[in-house]
């Protein structure tokens, strides 16, 4: 049962150190322009999405960051004014963080944040090629590469690049068992649905998990394996070490409740799928 973007993406940034603070989150509504000076990005005025209240939260806190970028434009008022345009209108989100880029090239967030932005609109390979602009400003800083893997998506034509960049970072941070994760994740493609199982996979992840015990995405990945090896007693083991540590993972709890039914555990099988299903219906009820 595949999970949606932002579902990977909160899961990872529950065990990503926390740095950009990336929106990703966020309901259509209006986005408030930046005035005067920004005007020429082309952030304008967005019509109001119907239902929204004129006094809404997120709109009040946009107007707020709206004023302070406006009295001065710094790089840490302008991604504050972008990421609250995340909560309204990502398009316009977008265009002031470009704008922020063109007056602080070398912010990482701000690319991060564009990132981010663009993944919303659907335009991955953008989104991608940001976060990689990001870990070329700051190659000793894991998070825009932490981030790109998160997403399940890196595009081929940054694969060896990604790929090389985290085999440096783990040189530079070897007790970090994500950034080894995510090392061994891209070289062996295993985001991709035909990828093989490699001869160390399972080792690495292993040892991923020594460095660094609270990997839920470790667990899971390493109950992929086992259960393609039909080694199902361990994918059970394994996955069971991943459900605690990202309880709210949907996702977990449904690959939990169909390796019980494959089996044979039918009590377990309708345990798990009742937690799931209430899990889903409720995180698919419509935010008051």
């Amino acid at each position: 049962m595949p999970r949606s973007q932002a579902a990977i993406v909160a899961l990872r940034m529950s065990s990503v150190r926390s740095a950009f603070l990336l929106p990703l989150f966020a309901f259509q509504c209006i986005a408030p322009a930046l005035a005067p000076a920004m005007q020429e990005t082309g952030a304008g005025q967005a019509p109001t999405q119907k239902g929204e209240p004129e006094s809404s939260p997120a709109k009040q806190a946009a107007l707020k960051a709206q004023r302070e970028a406006e009295s001065d434009p710094s790089e840490a008022n302008l991604f504050q004014y972008a990421s609250s345009l995340m909560k309204l209108d990502y398009a316009s989100a977008e265009k002031i963080y470009r704008f922020g880029i063109g007056k602080y090239p070398d912010s990482v967030r701000l690319h991060a944040g564009l990132a981010s932005a663009l993944w919303a609109q659907g335009r991955h390979d953008e989104g991608a090629d940001e976060l990689w602009r990001a870990a070329e400003i700051a190659p000793d800083d894991p998070h825009p590469l932490e981030f790109l893997v998160a997403t399940e998506y890196v595009p081929a034509s940054l694969t060896q690049k990604v790929a090389e960049a985290l085999r440096q970072l783990h040189h530079r941070y070897p007790q970090d068992g994500l950034i080894l994760f995510d090392y061994e994740m891209v070289v062996s493609n295993r985001y991709s649905m035909n990828a093989t199982i490699p001869d160390d996979f399972v080792p690495t992840l292993q040892e991923a998990i020594r460095l660094t015990p609270q990997l839920p995405q470790a667990y899971f990945q390493l109950s992929v394996a086992y259960e393609q090896q039909k080694a199902y007693e361990k994918a059970l083991q394994a996955l069971r070490q991943a459900v605690p540590l990202a309880p709210d993972d949907e996702h977990y709890r449904y690959n939990l409740a169909m390796l019980y039914k494959k089996m044979g555990n039918k009590e377990a099988f309708q345990r798990e799928l009742s937690a799931f299903l209430k899990m889903h219906n409720s995180s698919s009820k419509p935010s008051p």
